[in-house]
């Protein structure tokens, strides 16, 4: 049976040398290896996750105590050092000991072997401190974990609280549940949990260790999972039954069930996605919450659609971005593998065509998952300029200061 240390050797190759996702990676692994204890699993889990998010960190360790040039060693060696600085580092219930001879054991090679021994020893006498570079942006890159690009990002939309920002998006999420409405409360909700939970604001519960997956309080409907900031974006719709409201990017379809939820599944909810295989999530969305009032339908968000032009009474854009807000839930953005300098063209498109849509009175709602300004502030103040529109609300949420994740809801009125 193959074990966790071996299993995330492997899922970590995929997502540094072959572009897989590390989310991807690991249920795939996981399901090829069905027969691994439930401890086992935890392991591999947060070993995946945890070097994907240290990437950086981690790197720069190698290159200190390696004589060896980092793009002259086996990849598997570098991805095994990893690992094993990893558990060093971060892992205070696994024994150094442990950390080091469970390296080794998984190579064959007996110089490499030696290698991974002396490194990972080498590391341990040293106090295993991280002496960071000089230069105030390459430690930032080092201590956190980011590409060096997207440090400068930060550093541009934060100046000083850049440091403050970044490692609040390296702690690890709660996990809050929003209850559907339609069936309980989020009291009765965290009655029939029957785990440590609090309530949080309107129908938001906070829960410490609970199994979703293995729930069949989730597989019957009765709760979603929604950060509380991404809460707020329905909340600020205001959608009321009766209306018709256009969600222009709604896959998996976690908002548009809040609308419904909010509105008593009495109004009108035309949930959209520009990908065909996204519509059958909306569609299991909706079942599995046992609402009626979503009709999912196929369209790509820069075309306007004729037919509702002036129609709805609310629209709400949650439109693709960047994710920095959810860097805590996608490591992988770290990595900054893709170009986000297009995305302010997709955005504002997508924006324009939904204002279309809206009757006059009416409200359009602007929202990202992420906090790069130029996502965000830039895309609804060029917008306004144009006329027709104003803003009648504007929060961007911040880890290190609201403690939720990164996200950005924008309240426009059609004058």
């Amino acid at each position: 049976m193959m074990t966790a240390r071996e299993a995330a050797m492997l899922t970590l190759y995929d997502v540094f040398y072959k572009g897989a996702y590390s989310n991807l990676a690991l249920k795939e692994r996981m399901a090829k290896n069905k027969d691994m204890p439930q401890n086992e699993r935890a392991l591999l889990t947060t070993l995946v996750y945890g070097v994907v998010s240290r990437h950086y960190t981690l790197l720069y360790i190698i290159k200190k105590y390696s004589s060896v040039k980092l793009n002259r060693l086996d990849k598997n060696v570098v991805i095994i050092l990893q690992l094993g600085l990893y558990q060093l580092l971060y892992m205070d219930k696994i024994p150094e000991s442990a950390a080091v001879n469970e390296s080794v054991k998984l190579v064959k090679n007996k110089r490499a072997k030696g290698f991974i021994n002396a490194i990972l020893r080498s590391f341990i006498r040293g106090g295993k401190l991280i002496e960071p570079p000089a230069d105030p942006a390459d430690r930032l890159s080092v201590m956190y974990s980011y590409a060096p690009d997207m440090v400068k990002l930060f550093c541009d939309n934060f100046g000083e609280r850049a440091e403050s920002v970044m490692a609040a998006l390296n702690e690890p999420p709660r996990l809050v549940l929003r209850a559907n409405t339609m069936k309980l409360t989020a009291e009765e909700l965290i009655e029939r949990l029957n785990v440590n939970a609090e309530p949080l604001e309107g129908a938001l519960v906070a829960a410490d260790g609970f199994d979703i997956a293995g729930s069949p309080l989730y597989r019957y409907g009765y709760f979603s999972v929604q950060d509380a900031a991404a809460y707020n974006t329905a909340i600020v719709l205001d959608p009321k039954p009766g209306e018709l409201i256009i969600d222009m990017c709604s896959a998996p379809g976690g908002k548009a069930a809040h609308i419904a939820e909010l509105t008593g599944d009495k109004a009108r909810i035309i949930a959209c996605d520009v990908h065909e295989h996204k519509i059958k999530l909306i569609e299991n969305t909706k079942e599995r919450l046992g609402l009626s009032s979503i009709e999912a339908r196929l369209a790509d968000g820069t075309v306007i659609n004729n037919e509702l032009i002036g129609k709805a009474d609310r629209v709400l854009c949650d439109v693709p971005c960047s994710g920095l807000g959810i860097i805590r839930r996608k490591p992988d953005i770290k990595l900054e593998r893709t170009d986000i300098s297009a995305l302010p063209a997709l955005q504002t498109a997508i924006l324009k065509t939904g204002a279309e849509y809206v009757k006059p009175g009416g409200v359009l709602v602007y929202s990202t998952c992420t906090i790069n300004r130029a996502e965000n502030e830039d895309i609804t103040d060029a917008f306004i300029k144009n006329g027709g529109f104003t803003k009648v609300y504007e929060k961007t949420y911040m880890p290190d200061i609201d403690g939720t994740d990164g996200f950005y809801i924008c309240k426009l009125q059609k004058i």
